[in-house]
């Protein structure tokens, strides 16, 4: 759990890692230079429960404290927590559960639960479940909440870890090299409770967070679709374009040159593409002619 300047909802996160079923483990806090009330906190909270291991380093910025923690994790299994979300108590427990019946599997991730600001709580998306769907959502958008992923150490080195220069995007870019290393799997129960608020939302819609992930998402395309870098930023373009600001026969462009290169293929991933095209024939149906 890497916090900075977190006080407000830091007790209320921490204490629902303190209370989970599954209770071996150690809960590292990164305390990223805080200049708020987060280090009394923290230490309160630590003297109450030795499972509480709190390391203070001067103020760098997330992707440090986050490799930090990885870093000095003791553990193979790694679960990720943000200082202001709340955990099921059961979380733990059903990641390990899905992990360890899946001996491939490098990363567990859950269904959220948004909470907060009511300005900005909408329902949960989708979740993707097969190995072939996470690659081809990857070209185009990160759909794996980070504070509910728990990953698996070793994999996560051999990938680099987090990259200072992908800041703010820093789960999508490890997500793209981390999928090539083994399995994803997903527990469809909402197992965190994500808090959505002003701060958390300017910084998701920042312009250059948006330029940033339109790279990596290229960079995806790239690799997962076996394609050059001219018709990779291209297969991006239509994979997020919405369906009625895109020409039909740029879909049917993607699914003819760029859709065979993706390995492995999956029935979810066949019914994706088969209601996003029955999407767009329907809006080509309704276009007006000119």
């Amino acid at each position: 759990m890497p916090v900075w300047n977190g006080a407000k909802h830091l007790e209320e996160a921490v204490r629902s890692i303190l209370v989970q079923t599954e209770s071996r483990f150690e809960l590292l806090i990164v305390d990223d230079g805080s200049t708020d009330e987060t280090p009394e906190i923290l230490t309160k909270l630590a003297a109450a429960d030795p499972r509480i291991r709190v390391l203070n380093s001067p103020h760098q910025g997330i992707v440090a404290a986050l490799n930090r923690g990885i870093a000095e994790s003791a553990t193979e299994w790694i679960a990720r927590m943000d200082c202001d979300d709340i955990a099921h108590p059961e979380r733990l427990e059903c990641q390990l559960k899905a992990v360890e019946e899946n001996p491939g599997a490098v990363l567990c991730h859950t269904q959220v639960e948004y909470f907060g600001d009511s300005r900005f709580v909408t329902r949960s998306a989708r979740m993707v479940r097969s190995q072939a769907l996470n690659r081809l959502r990857l070209c185009h958008h990160c759909s794996i909440s980070h504070p509910t992923v728990l990953y698996r150490k070793s994999a996560v080195l051999r990938a680099g870890g987090y990259l200072p220069e992908d800041l703010h995007v820093e789960d999508f870019s490890l997500w793209g090299r981390l999928i090539e290393t083994g399995d994803f799997v997903a527990v469809t129960r909402p197992l965190l409770k994500l808090r959505l608020h002003l701060e958390s939302i300017s910084k998701r819609e920042s312009r250059v967070q948006m330029d940033l992930s339109e790279k990596i998402a290229r960079n995806h395309c790239s690799r997962f679709l076996k394609l050059g870098e001219r018709d990779a930023a291209r297969a991006c373009s239509v994979l997020r374009g919405e369906a009625g600001q895109r020409r039909f026969r740029d879909w049917i462009w993607f699914l003819r040159h760029c859709l065979p290169g993706l390995s492995p293929k999956s029935l979810e991933l066949r019914l994706w593409i088969l209601r996003r095209t029955i999407t767009r024939i329907t809006l080509a149906l309704r276009a007006p002619r000119h």
